[in-house]
This record gives C-alpha cells, structure tokens and sequence, in this order.
C-alpha cells in the first residue's frame, strides 16, 4: 500500500482553493508537533504536565476572545464549525421547546445562501425535538444580499434566525448591523446565529459589541490543521451542550480536549493580534493580488462573468462564469496545469450546479460555469504571478481543444476523426467527423452542448452535412433551430422532421449484414451514413468506402431508445458497435450481445496500486489516458510505459480502431481522479481488451517516473 507519507503535492501545485481548506503555516505546524511530543499531557489532570497543557488551553481561549472581540460570554473548542452549528441549533430549538410560548406559525429562518450544514442541522434537529416548525429560506438578491423586508415580516415568528457573515462561495459579506437593527427590532430575544467561518482572519469581529448569540469558527480554513474549530456563545443565549460526559471546557462540550489542534489555534490567534507579523498580508494587498489575477482570467476568458460584486466581497475570493465552457472543463484543465480551484463548495463539488448562484437569480450558464477562486492572506505574490503565467497556458490548451473561440492566428488542431460522443448527464450526442474531408454530422444534438458543437464547427470550418435526431424534432426544437444554424456550411435545404436531407432518400443499397430496406443515405467523408426507419429511425455509419461502388459494412448504430433486440439484429451485425441516446449506466458503447444478453466480458485486472505502479514502469504496458485533450496537453504524463490520450469522448471510436491490436496488451487506464478511468476500463473489458486495470486515485496517486519520486516510493 502507498503510505501517507508517499503521497506528495504535484510539482509546483499553485492552491488556489483556500475557501475549501489552507495548507498549515510551518509556525502553526511547529507548535502542533512540539505539543505532541512534549506537551502530550490531559489538560484535566492534576500533576505537572497536566497543569502545562491546562495553560496553554486556558491561554488559547484568552487569544481567542481577542482575536473575535468577545471579553464575555462563552468561548470553548470544538472539532469544526459543524459542530458549532449543531451546537447552535441544538441550543436554541432546545430552548424553543421548553418555551411556554408555542401558539401559531413558527419559522425557522436560514440565508437561502447559506452552507448546507446549516439547513440540514435545522432540519434534523426540528424533526428530532418534534417541534413542527417550518424552515424557511430568507431570499437574497442578484448581489448575494439577504432581504431585510423579508427578514422583518418573518422573524417575529421565529424559532431561530441563522445567517453568514461571508458567503465560502462568492465572498460576498453580509451587512451585519443592518442585519441585527432589522432582527431586533422585530424580535429581541429569537436566537440568532451567524457562521464567522470565512471571516476570520479577513474582518474585525467585536462580537460582545453585537445581539449575535452563537458564532462557530474552524481552524482549518485559515491554516490550522483539519478537526479543530471553537464557538463563540452570548451570555444570555440558550445553552444545551452537544457532547455530555466528562465535564470538560466547564462541561460546555465533553471529551479530551485536542490539545495539538488548540495549540495550533494558539499560533493562529498569535499571529492575528500581532501588527508587527508580515505573514498575513494587508487588506490593500489582497485586493492588488485579486485584481492581478482578475486581469489574467479576462484576458484569456474574454466572455467572462464576475457572479459578484467586488465592492461587496472579501478580496480573497473570485466566483465567476465563462460563457459557454462548463465549469468541469475549466477545473479539469487547470488542475492538470496544477492549479487547484473549485467549481463551489467544496461539499458539494459532485454537483454540476451553484445553490447559491441559483439562489442569487443568476442565470442557469452561469450557475453551472460557475468557478471559485480563493486564496488566502498568507498567499504570496510569487505564488500569484505564477498562478497568471499558469492560467494563460491552460487557456490555450482550452483553445486548441476548441472550448474556446480564438481570436487569434494559432495553429488551432483539435484531432478529432471519426465518432466523438458528447454527454449532458445521461443524455448523448454523436458527432461524426471526417478530419480529412473536413465534414461532419451531429446526431442526437443535446440543448446544453450545442453552443460547444457551434465551437468546433466554426473553430475547425467543419461542413456540416446533417444534424439528425432518432425521433420527430417540432420545427421548433432545440435540434431543429441548432440545424439552422449550422447547416449553412453543407446541409441541404429541404430536411424532414428528423434533420434528413430530402435529397438523400433512396437510391442506396443496404450495407452487408443489413437485412432491412435503408431510407436512403449521406456521405460523410469517406463513410456513408444509411437511415433506417422513418419516425423513430436508427442510422447506421459505414466503414470507410473504398471507391462508389463498394458495399461496406456497420461499424456503428445509432440506436436513439431501440431496444428491440430482434430488429437490431436484421440490421448490424456482431461486431457492430451501438450508441443509445441515452446512458444512465455510463456504459459508453454496446454490442449485440450485449443488448441480448449473450455477452461474457473479459473482467477487470485487480492488482494492487504497488503493482499498477510497476506496470507504469514496464515499455510493453499501454497507458490509456482518458483525461480530455486539454489536460493532457497541459500535463502529459511521466511514466516509462507508452501513453496514448483517449478521452471518454473517443473512446468508442478507439474501440472500433484498435480492438484487435490491443486486445492482449496490458492496459493502465488513468484520469484526474479515477472515475473516468474506471469507467474507461469497465467499458474495455466488456469489449473484449483482456488485461484491463485502472489506477485507483488517478493523478493524485500517480507515481511519476523522475528519480526523486521514484526514491520516495523506494524508501
């Protein structure tokens, strides 16, 4: 197995991801490790070296009320800002329940904005204390700004009002004195919480100044380590604890005090109230690094879109939009350029949309374009010049791939040939290209991708010979109007309510295995593209013509939804590869076989990720990178095994070319993360390859081959 300490940051890794976690500070590192294997005492305990870590506990939380202005009040450590929030939550629907003062609607309010712990906490602890009340989000508008008129209709009916002072996603503050004159003018005793999580380190808190009443704060999102936070508490505010049995922190919250995470607190507090430290930079500083890094993105992202305002934001953070290119192919590209930025929340990067942009009323590109950049006051302006050098090369990979339009005269060369799938979640779209003859048709086109085909097809002058739907299209249609606008480059005039030429109907024999009458047929290149069917047509790709009269064979079938085993089989054949309109089970690419059940696939090599790395290592192992063109271009992989790019995009057309000359060959196939790669060699086995592995981890595990590395695994 590959041990923690193996596992090392990739050369010169640019982390633009401090919204999410910070690296530790060495100083903060310093003293986690000195109280480890020094000061390892339980600060409960009664002799010397107890009474030693009872100082430097009780010390931290002195810092720590200076640092967030609180002299009174409650001030204890916690895992995290989760915790705090539970905490929060649990203290005041406690209190709402004990209430005698139960009659009528009661809200419980939550920043429509707001980080999902907070929501699902109200949401669990409401059903779990059987209070009925009902949650309801405040809304905020384009700005990100929560909306007082409706905070003052709602909040006297209040369990418990919860908001954020910085927003993790956008940066955008909240005004919190307008905030509390409104809560308190309608409601002086509701509970009130605020998560301070993005503003420590970034904005003066004074919160003994404040009617704020549960404030959580984590340690790792300002360069402690991860599993310790504190929590501030007003005095008056209800109080239950989280964590009962053995009276710790004055029996606020139980358990062994995490005395390394409080003394890494302990150095943090120690450089925030020191105004002679040159770490943390400036507020003047961080705007000059945001506004650095705002000029490279928008002179390599010309239609890009701020979704915040920077009057309204903390300069440490960047949310923006570029039209037309989703944000997974904007992260993809950067990481493998080593830059680390976010498409959101980190908790929630699985998703392809922003909660808070839809919340926000930004429009639906923006939201699922939506990257985040955040540094941090620690960032150096080595670091952010690198980071603008480092994004104006992943820009251009981009434009070579065609994701973006290039004003320029570069040697623009996107190599694709053959069939290319396209996905928009489980949806599929076919392009067929003819790099040679410069043509191209699409084939089930999705709404969401057709500003990406418009791309290629204006940035490769591609003439489009039809855009094909396997059902009936209203002239209306999404594929209908995409059809208008590409056809102009080749398409006939005349099409029919599936994007069928009109002039392209009969006169065609049906290909070899094909035992139905074909509609009619196209050229594209040197195939020739038959449908099948009228209504619900299926189209069959040929292979490469040889000359007019040849009779060829289905390489490929566009089934759309076909499922009907024994039709398909009158019009492929066995080695006929199918592509379905839609794919739940990113399954990719079928046989025959397979839709009849007939099918036994090779299984997958299961081997250690020890001995993935020694095939690495091996000239006769062929490595499949499935990562898109761009990220292989930016970060070619260095291993002593052969390295071919084979994006999921080409993988059937890979399959059809190469099945035969691979089919023994020891394959490693890797991505960014291993999803792809897993998907990649699930795909291959079934089709037959029989020594198919993938790496677990992908590039975040991959060994590379320069001796440094190599030394490291050795040891």
């Amino acid at each position: 197995m590959v041990t923690p300490v193996q596992i090392r940051p990739k050369t010169a890794e640019i982390y633009l991801d401090c919204n999410a976690t910070t690296p530790v500070l060495p100083q903060i590192a310093q003293a986690v490790e000195h109280v480890m294997e020094h000061v390892f005492g339980n600060p409960s305990s009664s002799h010397i070296t107890g009474l030693q870590a009872r100082y430097i506990l009780d010390n931290t939380r002195r810092l720590g009320r200076q640092v967030i202005g609180a002299p009174r009040g409650r001030v204890f450590f916690t895992s995290g800002a989760t915790e705090g929030i539970q905490t929060a939550v649990l203290s005041a629907l406690t209190a709402a329940r004990n209430s005698t003062n139960l009659g009528g609607k009661r809200w419980l309010l939550y920043g429509a904005t707001e980080h999902k712990a907070v929501p699902q906490a109200l949401e669990h602890w409401n059903k779990l204390l059987q209070l009925n009340a009902e949650l309801k989000p405040i809304p905020v508008d384009k700005r990100g700004k929560l909306d007082l008129q409706f905070i003052a209709e709602h909040v006297g009916a209040a369990h418990m009002i919860c908001t954020m002072a910085v927003n993790n996603e956008t940066g955008v503050m909240q005004d919190l004195k307008a905030l509390e004159d409104v809560i308190r003018a309608e409601n002086t005793t509701v509970p009130w919480m605020v998560d301070c999580v993005q503003a420590l380190g970034k904005q003066s808190l004074q919160l003994s100044e404040t009617t704020i009443d549960y404030a959580p704060f984590s340690g790792h999102k300002l360069y402690g380590p991860k599993g310790i936070g504190f929590m501030y508490v007003r005095e008056s505010a209800p109080f239950t604890p989280l964590i009962i049995g053995g009276g710790q922190e004055q029996g606020q919250r139980s358990g062994t005090e995490n005395l390394p995470g409080i003394a890494a607190l302990h150095a943090l507090f120690e450089l925030l109230l020191n105004n002679e430290q040159q770490v943390f930079q400036s507020h003047a500083v961080l705007e000059e690094y945001r506004e650095k890094l705002l000029n490279a993105l928008r002179s390599v992202f010309p239609t890009l879109v701020l979704n915040h305002e920077l009057a309204d934001s903390v300069p440490t953070t960047l949310n923006f939009s570029v039209r037309g290119v989703p944000s997974r192919d904007i992260m993809d590209v950067f990481d493998a350029a080593n830059i680390r930025v976010s498409s959101g929340s980190a908790c929630s990067s699985g998703v392809t949309r922003s909660f808070v942009l839809d919340a926000m009323g930004l429009e639906a590109w923006r939201s699922s374009s939506a990257i985040r950049l955040s540094f941090g006051p620690a960032t150096s302006a080595a670091t952010i010049d690198a980071a603008c050098a480092r994004i104006r090369d992943a820009a251009m990979a981009l434009r070579q791939s065609c994701l973006l339009v290039s004003d320029t005269n570069e040697d623009v060369d996107s190599n694709l040939d053959g069939v290319v799938q396209l996905r928009f979640d489980s949806h599929c779209c076919y392009l067929l290209i003819d790099k040679a003859a410069g043509e191209m048709a699409v084939i089930d086109p999705v709404p969401e991708l057709a500003e990406r085909i418009e791309r290629l097809v204006a940035c490769q002058n591609y003439r489009v010979k039809a855009v094909l739907t396997t059902e009936a299209q209203a002239p209306d249609s999404p594929a209908a109007m995409l059809a208008q606008l590409l056809c102009a480059s080749g398409c006939s005039a005349q099409r029919d309510a599936v994007g069928w030429p009109l002039d392209a109907v009969g006169g065609c024999e049906a290909p070899v295995e094909c035992q139905v009458e074909v509609f009619g047929c196209l050229r594209v290149g040197k195939r020739r593209l038959y449908r099948v069917g009228t209504r619900e047509p299926l189209f069959l790709l040929s292979s490469p013509l040889i000359d007019d009269a040849s009779t060829p064979h289905v390489d490929f079938a566009f089934i759309g939804e076909q499922d009907d085993v024994a039709q398909l089989m009158k019009a492929v054949h066995e080695q006929t590869l199918l592509l379905a309109r839609r794919d739940d089970a990113f399954r990719v690419v079928e046989k025959l076989c397979e839709v009849s059940g007939d099918c036994v696939p090779c299984q997958l090599i299961d081997v250690s990720l020890e001995q993935q790395q020694e095939w690495l290592a091996q000239p006769e192992t062929l490595v499949v990178d499935v990562r898109e063109q761009q990220e292989h271009q930016v970060r070619q992989l260095s291993v002593d095994a052969e390295v071919i790019n084979v994006p999921l995009t080409r993988l059937a057309q890979f399959i059809y070319s190469h099945r035969a000359q691979y089919k023994q060959r020891p394959i490693v196939c890797v991505c960014r993360s291993g999803h792809r790669s897993a998907v990649a060699a699930q795909v291959l086995a079934r089709h037959g390859f029989e020594q198919v592995s993938h790496l677990s981890g992908g590039t975040a595990l991959l060994i590379e081959a320069d001796a440094r590395d190599k030394a490291i695994f050795a040891n």
